[in-house]
């Protein structure tokens, strides 16, 4: 999945949001404020929003493209419900309503359209992400001497210089190496669960799958699991501060003048004295993180095996140097900030969906106990990601529930280049910000048909040359893992793991949705996350 927001942060920035390292407000700024004739800066503030608003409303060039009447001169339609955490259904609602072109802000399009899909994120095409909402400042405000992610690049060179050093790492062939240490923290999960069936208590599946994602994300990266699954809870509170600091990141990344009202030296000193645990929480995990780098680039692997994290370290820069610490702290921030949440989506998506869905689950249990006797597996024994991909339907519930539910649902902003861009009979000029969101674009019925809204697996089972047409030209466009060269770096090792999850899952396992009307709440916060899934494990016996 994608590891990282694409739009969270200003140019402007540079202090932190999240870390509160900063002194007393200076007496300069608090002379200032004393002194200001609020009146009149009030009045002209007035006078100049109406103004820009009357313009966006009937002078602008998008004032012909449908959408919310308070999106065509504020960004507060949008931010809003980014805040409230709807983002997954308002942005499916809002095309259901206006069409395949909508404005969601002043000088800002949401598409879903095919030909725009691969005009803004295709190989080799020229629309940058929005200058104004990428920052290759942001790690710096967070940990001192950070280096800019490729996720943040901007630059096309430095972008791929950036993430060409870690795409051996994240290679199939270099995650399927490793699939034996995922096996063991997903071993230590079903046996947690059969303890929890003895217990005969309801559970809430979506922490569990969070705990599993984490330990699998820990061992790879840092020599062995975060301790979560044997320890039934979040251990250091690491997965509340990345909810938390990605909440507050992604959406602050959206607001009109962010680092006017967040990023200056009051708002800075405020945070760090009444900012509470929410305001303050990514520096938790960063700190955590900066401790167990610290650790390895100071004494070594020790004679452990070589992780991720040593990939990381034993990198080059683009002069053939020795990377920096602050090059590694990225890396770490983008497989443990992002890599597990994404996953987690992914899996409870699934989950979600055949638990919905009786006969499906019969087949899919079916398909799954077939595979597990033509294999000739013993009770020890588990599938592996390779046989996985060889079940049909297995593989059918998996691409459809991460189409409908897919672990990144904000908007993908790019700006637009010199030519603009013709979607349909609209044509979008320079700087333009247009963007998609994968939520609604894998409901495109030009793409998916008449039934794209609905749950239906057998779409991705060719019974017929025909079909075999149909489901190539629906992967192409399927946008689950993004498009072109900034597509998710870690698609490899989610698919291994969400395969392997379900598989194994409804191989010893069954449950039973507590609250059947409404089975879990969903918070988009960049990633969409599903939160209270309770049901009730049964242990199957063969």
């Amino acid at each position: 999945m994608n590891f990282f927001p694409d739009a969270i942060v200003n140019r402007n920035a540079t202090h932190s949001v999240a870390s509160g390292r900063t002194g007393q407000p200076p007496s300069l700024i608090a002379s200032l404020l004393a002194n200001a004739d609020w009146k009149f800066l009030g009045a002209l503030f007035i006078f100049v929003y109406v103004v820009q608003a009357i313009y966006y409303c009937w002078f602008h060039q998008l004032c012909q493209v449908p959408g919310p009447f308070l999106a065509r001169f504020s960004q507060a339609w949008r931010n809003i419900r980014y805040f409230k955490g709807t983002w997954l259904r308002d942005v499916t609602e809002l095309h259901e309503k206006y069409g395949n072109v909508v404005r969601i802000a002043p000088n800002e399009v949401s598409f879903v359209d095919r030909d725009a899909l691969r005009a803004l994120y295709g190989h080799g095409k020229v629309s940058q992400k929005h200058p104004k909402l990428i920052n290759r400042l942001l790690y710096r405000r967070y940990v001192p001497n950070m280096q800019i992610s490729f996720f943040a690049a901007t630059d096309i060179k430095l972008h791929r210089h950036l993430r060409s050093r870690v795409t051996a790492a994240y290679s199939m062939s270099s995650m399927l190496s490793m699939e034996s240490l995922i096996q063991d923290v997903a071993n230590q999960g079903w046996a947690k669960f059969r303890e929890l069936v003895a217990r005969g208590q309801p559970i809430e599946l979506d922490k569990w799958v969070n705990y599993f994602t984490f330990d699998v994300v820990g061992t790879l990266a840092l020599g062995g699991p975060l301790g979560m699954i044997q320890q039934e809870k979040d251990v250091d509170g690491i997965i509340g501060s990345i909810h938390d600091g990605f909440w507050l990141m992604a959406n602050m990344g959206n607001m009109p003048l962010q680092m006017f009202w967040f990023n200056n030296p009051v708002a800075q000193w405020l945070i760090k004295k009444v900012g509470g645990k929410r305001l303050n929480a990514f520096s938790v995990f960063l700190d955590w993180l900066e401790v167990r780098v610290d650790s390895r680039m100071k004494n070594g692997l020790g004679g452990q095996r070589r992780d991720l994290l040593q990939h990381f370290i034993d990198a080059k820069d683009q002069s053939g140097n020795p990377v920096k610490k602050g090059d590694v702290m990225i890396e770490g921030v983008n497989i443990l900030g992002a890599g597990a949440d994404t996953t987690t989506v992914a899996i409870l998506a699934v989950l979600g969906a055949v638990l919905q869905n009786p006969s499906h689950k019969q087949r899919l249990m079916a398909e799954i106990d077939q595979a597990y006797k033509d294999l000739g597996l013993t009770d020890k024994e588990e599938i592996s990601f390779k046989d996985c991909e060889n079940l049909p339907f297995l593989s059918a519930v998996v691409k459809e529930s991460m189409r409908l539910h897919p672990s990144i649902t904000y908007q993908l902003p790019r700006v637009l280049p010199a030519e603009g861009l013709q979607v349909g009979k609209y044509h979008f000029d320079q700087n333009v910000v247009c963007g998609i969101s994968a939520a609604s674009m894998n409901r495109s019925v030009d793409i998916f048909g008449p039934n794209a809204s609905r749950w239906v697996p057998e779409r991705w089972i060719a019974e017929s040359e025909a079909d075999k047409g149909r489901i190539g030209g629906m992967n192409r466009d399927l946008t689950t893992f993004g498009m072109g060269s900034r597509s998710c770096i870690g698609r490899n090792l989610a698919l291994i793991e969400v395969h392997k999850y379900i598989a194994q899952f409804f191989r010893h396992f069954d449950a039973e949705i507590v609250n059947k009307d409404h089975p879990w709440v969903t918070k988009s916060q960049w990633f969409a996350i599903q939160r209270k899934f309770w049901v009730v494990l049964k242990e199957r016996q063969h």
